[in-house]
């Protein structure tokens, strides 16, 4: 409309001006004035006169009429232009789309072949490793004991159940090491009740003894492997591998520890920040309303998004707990194990220990219970004990949050 607004203005005014002149001097030739004209030069001036202005009115009519279809030829082609180049546009937008469209499918392509070359790569190192450790076997004749239970679930998460002649009170996970011969508490052991099974390879932890026992049982000629106390994050792949060097099976153990790695490295890249984290306290309880806390779950609640309120109070270790000391601490949350919370008679008879039920925690019962070898054996199944307390505690901050 612009081009064509422009135009008309420009190239119309000639033919009006013709115009114009012409009705003047039509007008002009009329009452006296055409009588004066008539007088001075005769009718066949006057004749002339009407004729020239006949003949200019009509050129002007045609140049008008001229300048008209000069314009609107004019303006055709760049009407044709402008909707030429606006398809053009058009086109060219469509072809921009149908690009970017050919473009993502393209990227929708390439990760999806990412992906399968991820899962054909994880599948080949996964058929490696098996590859690997099928040239492994534990020695013909081994007659291996474990003492304490996280060493007897590696034992089986490694697949070598078949060699236990024996295990200790705490080994209580799979179900089937319940099947096992007890020797009872793992720091209280019989050299003569152990020595009767004839094994050639005991495993346990540095609080295995007494001492005098386990040096009887080195000169009978078993070896005797005791491993550190461990209790960070990495603790189940150390423990793994250690065993798995003691039966003779590395590859086997290191193909285990890396698994578990992956599913630690999964479970805290999920876990999400705690607005504010609560302050967790481990109580250990036993019949007869003995109670200690500690730092030994220190990694596992600060992991799964709680303040230690042991380690935050100086606790080092296990410590003995007095009512006064359990209120000065004043916990928030009570972290419990199943065992214990058993034999006290549940959460009512936990209430009933002198100096529980006067903190903030008891006052508003808020007690997290889980089994012992679960919560504390820092084995196999750690990133998933975190993973666990991580959602307890969350319920309880959402608990809180609404009261």
């Amino acid at each position: 409309m612009r081009l064509l607004t422009s135009r008309c203005g420009s190239l119309g005014l000639p033919a009006v001006w013709a115009l114009l002149g012409a009705a003047l001097l039509i007008a002009g030739c009329g009452g006296d004035e055409e009588q004066a004209v008539a007088q001075a030069v005769g009718a066949q001036a006057q004749q002339q006169v009407t004729e020239q202005i006949a003949e200019q009115a009509a050129e002007g009519e045609g140049a008008a009429a001229a300048s008209q279809s000069a314009n609107q030829a004019e303006d055709e082609p760049e009407a044709q232009e402008t909707t030429e180049a606006g398809a053009a546009a058009e086109q060219s937008e469509e072809a921009s789309q149908s690009a970017d469209a050919t473009e993502q499918a393209a990227a929708q392509v390439d990760k999806d072949q990412q992906t399968e070359e991820q899962a054909q790569a994880a599948e080949a190192q996964q058929s490696e490793e098996v590859g690997e450790t099928a040239g492994e076997a534990v020695a013909e004749g081994t007659r291996l004991i474990t003492l304490f239970g996280d060493l007897t679930e590696i034992v089986y998460a490694l697949e070598a159940e078949e060699y236990l002649v024996a295990r200790d009170t705490s080994s209580i996970y799979p179900a089937a090491a319940a099947e096992l011969p007890n020797l009872g508490f793992a720091g209280a052991l019989n050299a003569e009740a152990i020595l009767a099974l004839t094994p050639t390879l005991v495993i346990g932890r540095e609080l295995a003894g007494p001492e005098g026992v386990l040096e009887q049982l080195r000169e009978a000629g078993v070896e005797v492997v005791l491993l550190d106390e461990l209790t960070g994050l990495d603790a189940p792949q150390i423990k793994i591998r250690a065993i798995g060097a003691a039966l003779g099976i590395p590859q086997r153990a290191e193909a285990l520890a890396q698994d578990v790695e992956r599913r630690l490295a999964g479970v805290t890249a999920e876990l999400e920040e705690h607005e504010r984290p609560l302050r967790v306290l481990l109580l250990y309880v036993r019949r007869g309303g003995i109670q200690q806390t500690g730092d030994h779950a220190r990694t596992i609640i600060e992991t799964a998004g709680g303040i230690d309120a042991a380690a935050e109070a100086g606790v080092e270790g296990w410590q003995a707990l007095t009512p006064e000391a359990l209120v000065a601490i004043d916990p928030e949350v009570y972290l419990v194990l199943d065992l214990g919370l058993e034999v006290v008679g549940g959460i009512e008879g936990l209430m009933e220990i002198p100096g529980v039920a006067e903190t903030r925690a008891g006052r508003a019962r808020r007690v997290i219970s889980m089994p012992d070898l679960y919560l504390l054996g820092f084995g196999p199944r750690l990133p998933e004990a975190i993973a666990d307390l991580s959602a307890y505690l969350r319920a309880v901050e959402a608990e809180i949050g609404s009261g």
